[in-house]
């Protein structure tokens, strides 16, 4: 049956008749706590399934979920639009008195200053799948196969004319489904991976750079601010460095059977400095890592870990840096030898 208010408000919105007529905020009210926590980057593996189970157990709670991340995903929107957004959330959160369950934040126009505050928390509204310190594999709704790095997130886009996903941090790796109505398309803010038939590995870094590197098949890469009918091809084997501190991009050869090691269980390092090796291994864990006295060393990593055994790879390079490992209650501290 369709609810008495919603209708008022121009609004059809079947109910679930295991709820009565009126539930409808109650539903919106706890998408709105979900949405906050998801934003958090924060939740533990059972939290998420309790997620999962709440938004599966009926339609009226994955609708609510639905509309609720869409009013946030408006942050993103155009600055007319964008203001309209909020305001609709502000004014509602007058009316409501909306509770988040955070500490100090009373209502929708506190949340609102808090994401356009915090770029980072801005970004999981955006996202449609996250990860935290672990790899996720999933298979996309043509049968293309994606696995997410640790701590990455992807927003999905796939329509009757093309099928799109943005890669809005960390790395990805694709198994693309090959389609010849619907290119396969990846974005990031350096530009626009298109695929030919392949499988390929796609990574943002912590500046403005992009780089993807070709296991199989090949891909068409068109960066921003070119030409739109230039693209690089890359073939199996090739890879590409792109952005602002690349004009014209940075194309060399790689070990194809190496490309997206990661999306394997494998982390291989090469050459890598003492820092940049820990920081990719701590990806992978739930407590962070801290390095002190560590700016000195000059030693350079090379070698083949597992991902899931990183306390096992972190002291394997502490040896090797001559660091010693204080486990903390809170993580784990590397020192370097007096």
């Amino acid at each position: 049956m369709f609810n008495e208010g919603a209708r008022r408000a121009g609004r059809n919105v079947i109910t679930n008749p295991s709820f009565p007529a009126g539930d409808d905020e109650a539903h919106a009210d706890e998408a709105r706590r979900w949405v906050v926590r998801l934003a958090s980057g924060d939740m533990t593996e059972d939290e998420l399934a309790a997620f999962r189970r709440w938004r599966s157990a009926f339609p009226a709670h994955n609708n609510a979920f639905e509309r609720e991340r869409a009013l946030w995903r408006a942050l993103s929107l155009p600055a007319e639009e964008h203001r309209r957004r909020r305001g609709t959330w502000h004014d509602r959160g007058r009316r409501q008195k909306w509770s988040f369950g955070l500490a100090t934040v009373g209502g929708v126009a506190a949340c609102v200053v808090l994401v356009s505050a915090v770029p980072a928390l801005s970004l999981w509204y955006q996202a449609d799948r996250w990860t935290g310190a672990g790899i996720q594999t999933m298979a996309l709704a043509d049968g293309t196969k994606m696995v997410l790095d640790a701590d990455s997130a992807v927003s999905v886009h796939y329509g009757a004319s093309e099928r799109r996903v943005v890669l809005l941090r960390g790395n990805a790796w694709f198994e693309v489904r090959h389609d010849g109505t619907r290119p396969f398309r990846v974005e990031t803010p350096e530009g626009v991976t298109e695929d030919v038939g392949t499988a390929f590995e796609l990574r943002r870094g912590s500046g403005s750079q992009s780089s993807v590197a070709v296991a199989q098949g090949a891909v068409d890469v068109r960066m921003a601010g070119s030409d739109e009918s230039r693209a690089v091809r890359l073939r199996a084997g090739d890879a590409l460095d792109y952005g602002p501190g690349y004009p014209g991009g940075l194309r060399y050869r790689c070990d194809a059977d190496a490309a997206g090691a990661w999306a394997r269980g494998i982390i291989l390092l090469d050459n890598a400095s003492v820092a940049g090796a820990v920081r990719t291994i701590a990806r992978y864990r739930r407590s962070p890592v801290w390095m002190t006295g560590a700016a000195g060393v000059t030693r350079r990593i090379s070698g083949t870990f597992r991902i899931d055994q990183p306390d096992e790879a972190i002291s394997a390079i502490a040896v090797t840096a001559g660091l010693t490992v204080s486990r903390l209650p809170g993580g784990i501290l590397l020192l370097r030898k007096s």
